[in-house]
């Protein structure tokens, strides 16, 4: 299914509705030495009906504590996240993709996908029907009855994004899902990603530490700095799409490039001031 200039722009109207919104969340622990610690300053931003946006930072940052925290898999210290009518993000609302594709070892691909329904209690007829044609979506149709053991890392990470779709969420958090694939892999399952996210309408919240990844995949990218973790720009990214591999030779694309560069390696100022926690 290709994107028409006319779904674009339909896209990017719909884009106009917030969809989750972050009210300066923040997380701090307790260190082995009992003081406190600050691993993510205040953070407020958010995030589109539609829109395809990155977490990007070095190690350490906070970026996978923001995106536990957006999934309700960590309480925030301070601050909230929460969905556009004020409440929480719940179990079940959204697909979450991880570093590794977690599958159970013991069960199949259609198994692992089918995993969700078994969760949520969802119908099995339906269920088993959407589970066959996402997996033919991302291209593993001819792998159904194979364990994870006898599936590439690429083909065990499609298969964990099609689980994460199985109850068709439209918000889907994905925590550097590629990172340890190789480059080649990496290359085609963004691109894979991007259609998806583009043909199906989801919303996306990727963290990821490379800029080109981000700038080839974004709309919009959350740029963060560690020590402690902050939010220090966002960068819209306007470049058309659907965008193949050779949108890396087009000139505004390194200027982003180069632009996240800088931000990364320069001291930085504090765009999220500190909110009081009601």
């Amino acid at each position: 299914m290709s994107v028409t200039a006319m779904q674009t722009k339909t896209m990017m109207q719909t884009k106009a509705a917030v969809l989750l919104e972050f009210n300066g969340a923040s997380k701090r622990y307790v260190n082995v030495e009992n003081q406190c610690v600050d691993a993510l300053l205040p953070v407020t931003a958010k995030l589109h009906n539609g829109e395809f946006a990155s977490l990007l930072g070095p190690s350490g940052c906070g970026k996978t504590t923001l995106l536990k925290m957006a999934a309700g898999l960590l309480e925030p210290s301070s601050g909230n996240i929460t969905l556009a009518d004020g409440q929480p993000v719940k179990p079940g609302s959204y697909g979450f993709v991880f570093q590794s594709a977690a599958l159970l070892p013991w069960r199949t691909a259609f198994d692992n996908v089918m995993l969700p329904a078994t969760v949520l209690g969802l119908p099995k007829s339906s269920s088993k029907r959407r589970a066959l044609e996402l997996l033919e979506m991302v291209g593993l149709s001819h792998a159904l009855h194979k364990r994870p053991h006898e599936l590439s890392g690429g083909m065990q990470q499609r298969v964990s994004i099609a689980r994460a779709l199985l109850h068709d969420p439209a918000l889907l958090f994905m925590d550097e899902p590629f990172g340890a694939l190789d480059a080649m892999t990496r290359e085609e399952l963004n691109l894979e990603l991007q259609r998806i996210h583009l043909n199906y309408a989801k919303s996306v919240l990727f963290v990821t530490h490379d800029i080109e990844e981000a700038v080839l995949l974004s709309d919009r990218i959350l740029v963060m700095s560690s020590g402690p973790g902050r939010l220090v720009k966002e960068i819209q990214v306007q470049l058309e799409r659907p965008r193949s591999l050779a949108v890396k030779r087009d000139p505004e694309f390194y200027r982003i490039v180069q632009e996240v560069r800088d931000l990364l390696h320069r001291p930085v100022t504090i765009v999220n001031r500190p909110t009081p926690n009601s």
